[in-house]
């Protein structure tokens, strides 16, 4: 009998790349607030079944809980802007901090047998010109991050004090074909095809920062790997940094244009507070669990699979 695992907050890149990885083997329940606009999202199999869910109602998190009786629980929901979060500041910890904390008092009250994984966020830790750890500062500079800072407190409490199999991923910058693209990386992507197309210049704002951009698919593997360990925190970040000025010249190289020519650094488009850099500092986790560390999509390969995907479903019409 094939195990049940629920994916809340499924319609995001790592509910749909993760779904998609493991609907073969298992029954796959992926959690809404919208089930139309997921419809468009996801594409059904035999063993996906989509449910709509308010994380805030506890009423609904239990029926779905003694329903489905899921092995695995993997909490992706929330607003995912840092941008946005401080705008949306209510929301942002609404859906990123008490929907996991209900589901985890729930669990533990119920007496619910299942492994629970919050997806954490690198925006939770202190700007640092130097490498992170689970060991570094937290102290975010964004609602978002104070909202992710607050899940990742509540799952290790929930771990350590009521002997819960509480997971928290801190997860770094993602990028895949779902992700939406009003984030950096398809922008850029998005901004070279309008330069070839059309011609048209697109301005961004700090071009300076530095990021370590991992590819969906490789995060969820190394996802899947943790959770069949003893319960713990853990980095997912691949270890390889660029500018945004490096990832602009790689998505401008694919049409042999130079960036320069069709972008502009203006200051109105910066970020009201951000890091300048953020870079991982994870690969003894990986050794400890014995996982081995096997990141490959990032920088130019990565650019490359996003701009063969927007150009391939004709995203600039």
């Amino acid at each position: 009998m094939k195990q049940n695992i629920l994916i809340v907050g499924g319609s995001g890149q790592f509910g749909i790349t993760l779904a998609k990885k493991i609907s073969n083997k298992k029954n796959v329940i992926i959690t809404t607030r919208n089930i139309q606009k997921a419809k468009k999202k996801i594409k059904y199999t035999k063993n996906i079944k989509l449910i709509k869910l308010n994380v805030l109602n506890k009423k609904q998190i239990l029926n779905i809980l003694l329903k489905y009786k899921p092995t695995i629980i993997f909490y992706f929901a929330g607003q995912s802007s840092p941008k946005i979060s401080f705008l949306k500041k209510d929301e942002t910890t609404k859906s990123n901090y008490v929907g996991c904390k209900n589901f985890l008092e729930i669990i533990y009250t119920k007496k619910v047998n299942t492994q629970f994984l919050n997806a954490s966020s690198s925006e939770i830790f202190k700007p640092s010109r130097f490498k992170l750890n689970l060991n570094s500062k937290k102290q975010p500079i964004s609602p978002y991050g104070i909202a992710k800072l607050k899940s990742y407190k509540i799952t290790k409490f929930y771990r350590v004090s009521k002997k819960l199999k509480a997971y928290n991923a801190i997860i770094f910058n993602t990028e895949s074909k779902y992700r939406d693209i009003n984030f950096l990386i398809p922008k850029i992507c998005l901004a070279a095809i309008k330069a070839k197309k059309y011609g048209l210049k697109t301005s961004f704002g700090d071009l300076n920062v530095v990021r370590e951009w991992n590819w969906c698919d490789e995060q969820c593997d190394n996802m899947l790997k943790f959770i069949k360990k003893k319960p713990q925190d853990f980095i997912l970040s691949n270890n390889k940094s660029y500018s945004a000025k490096q990832m602009l010249f790689f998505a401008f190289k694919y049409f042999n244009l130079d960036y320069k020519n069709y972008i502009e650094s203006k200051k109105i488009n910066f970020r009201k507070k951000d890091f300048k850099f953020r870079l991982s500092d994870n690969k003894k986790i990986f050794k400890k669990n014995k996982i081995k560390f096997n990141y490959k999509i990032h920088g130019n390969k990565l650019i490359k699979k996003l701009l063969g995907y927007y150009l391939k479903n004709n995203f600039l019409k």
